[in-house]
């Protein structure tokens, strides 16, 4: 409690700094829904606001520079004046000295030599261990290092942040009504959602182990294509809070002016088919591609770097948003929309269908022929202005599709997404329906058809048993049914031989003074008994 004060204190005075207070007011009083703030013209009176709100957030460290990112592609969440400043935020920052690191590097060591492959200290491990960092971020340092004669880097988890992180993502829960309150933030959106979202990729991104996977994952989708290349992982160094991979060298995207013309145009190709491939073949995308997570090698192919966030699509959403991509390619307003209301679940008799075809129509001629613009939020301020609910994934592939189309952009003014899908659709054809695929698909219906036949006597045995048991069944109900009727019947002659003897001796006792009816009782009783007789002899 006293360290969840000391952060408030702290929250408090950055954002008094920078009068964030006043901004928040002074947005509420607006009067605008959020789906207009984001789709109106840019208000260039919010501009310094929007800076001071980024250099909060830089200041205020880690936790809330992720956030700030994450914000910035939704637009239904803050206004697109913020999200284009946000999407500034950068992570290099004052480094640790390495003795402040050694809280890190301790974790999980101990001591020994190496004949016995345990080490007095991590760097031990190492031929070379470089203890200038070339980088540093919020939550990471990398250092250069030599392992077993081959050029390595270190990526080591800055000491203490988890604790810090979960502070602030406690702050951030108590504090979520008073934006909601301030930025008039629509009921609709889930900003629980969004909050939970953030929580576990912050989670992820501070366990090594999870990246070191991701990146594994990639290598094998992109074993085949040279011009890509991702890390090796050292699993026996990799722990935690620990990762060691392979030394890729290139130049940062950053620095693309270095870059020939033509060559900008060939990485601008090649980094935006890869990143299609990733989402529309794999499903499995790199969720933060920005300049200086993406490498330029010297034989002209790139590397992705930094694979601490990912997306995964499933099958149904994959398949949904590439007949929206393909419906835009083909310019086919129909199919693009009739796909997209089925990403988003939503009939066409819940919106003005018409007023959608022709914003989707709208759409896809900007995708077409506006050049050296930016489209890919264009399916965010459609589902917001028709109040569409999307899949969460989709803000984190289009936040990413936005940063792969800005990249390309840089390289190339004239670039168009639009391009690429001749060959993606070849792409995903041959994948689809290559020789090896159908091998793979016919074997696994074969197996499925070989189970099957294998328990097919079984089965014919289990409808023989259950015919079996259905006949046992009616033989039992109709015992039953015959077993009732005659309990029927036993009452009912029971009860005429009852009523039939008792009549009998009435009239027998009235026959002293009437002897017709002593004559009639007599044969009533005989009668009586005989009955009572014949029943107790069936019985028998």
């Amino acid at each position: 409690m006293f360290n969840k004060i000391k952060r408030y204190i702290t929250i408090l005075q950055v954002f008094q700094k920078y009068k964030l207070l006043n901004i928040l007011l002074k947005e509420s009083k607006q009067k605008k829904e959020s789906v207009d703030l984001c789709t109106r013209p840019i208000d260039f009176d919010r501009k310094s606001n929007s800076a001071k709100l980024r250099m909060a957030f830089e200041e205020l460290g880690p936790t809330f520079i992720k956030l700030g990112q994450a914000m910035s592609k939704r637009p239904d969440i803050v206004p697109i004046e913020y999200g284009k400043e946000l999407e500034k935020l950068q992570e290099m920052v004052q480094p640790y000295d390495f003795e402040r690191m050694q809280q890190t590097l301790s974790l999980g060591f101990c001591p020994g030599s190496k004949e016995t492959g345990i080490y007095s200290s991590f760097t031990d491990i190492f031929d070379q261990f470089n203890t200038e960092p070339i980088a540093s971020a919020s939550i990471a340092q990398v250092y250069e290092a030599v392992l077993n004669g081959e050029n390595v880097v270190v990526k080591i988890a800055r000491p203490g942040m988890m604790d810090v992180i979960n502070l602030d993502l406690d702050i951030l829960y108590d504090l979520k009504f008073i934006f909601v309150k301030l930025l008039k933030i629509k009921t609709q959106i889930d900003i629980d959602g969004f909050l939970g979202e953030f929580k576990i990729m912050l989670n992820r991104e501070l366990d090594y182990r999870n990246e070191a996977l991701n990146m594994e994952r990639f290598r094998e989708n992109f074993k085949n294509i040279n011009q890509v290349q991702i890390p090796k992982v050292y699993w026996e160094f990799t722990s935690d809070n620990i990762l060691v991979m392979e030394h890729i060298y290139g130049v940062p995207l950053r620095d693309f002016r270095t870059f020939s013309p033509d060559k900008r145009k060939r990485i601008a190709k090649l980094i935006s088919s890869s990143f299609l491939r990733m989402v529309y073949i794999d499903g499995y995308f790199h969720a933060d591609p920005h300049p200086g997570n993406i490498f330029v090698m010297k034989n002209g192919g790139i590397a992705y770097l930094d694979f601490g966030a990912v997306g995964k699509l499933d099958s149904e959403i994959k398949k949904e948003m590439y007949l929206i991509f393909y419906g835009v390619y083909i310019k086919d307003v129909d199919l693009a929309a009739r796909s997209f209301l089925k990403l988003a679940r939503k009939s066409p008799d819940d919106i003005d269908i018409h007023a959608f075809k022709w914003d989707v129509d709208e759409l896809i001629t900007r995708q077409h022929y506006g050049k050296g613009e930016r489209h890919s939020d264009d399916f965010v301020k459609l589902a917001l202005k028709y109040d569409l609910s999307l899949p969460r994934t989709f803000s984190l592939l289009e936040r990413a599709l936005v940063l792969i189309e800005s990249n390309s952009l840089d390289l190339d003014p004239e670039y168009n997404i639009m391009s690429d899908v001749k060959a993606l659709s070849k792409e995903i054809a041959r994948s689809k329906y290559s020789p090896a695929r159908l091998v793979e698909d016919f074997r696994m219906e074969w197996d499925n058809f070989y189970d099957l036949m294998k328990n097919v006597p079984r089965g014919i045995n289990d409808i023989f048993e259950s015919v079996k048991m259905f006949k046992e069944a009616n033989v039992v109900r109709q015992e039953n049914a015959i077993e009732n009727r005659r309990f029927i019947i036993s009452i009912f002659q029971n009860l005429f031989t009852t009523v039939l003897l008792i009549a009998s001796l009435t009239l027998l006792v009235l026959g002293q003074k009437e002897p017709g009816l002593e004559t009639i009782g007599l044969v009533g009783f005989a009668t009586s008994i005989i009955l009572a007789a014949i029943m107790i002899l069936r019985r028998k």
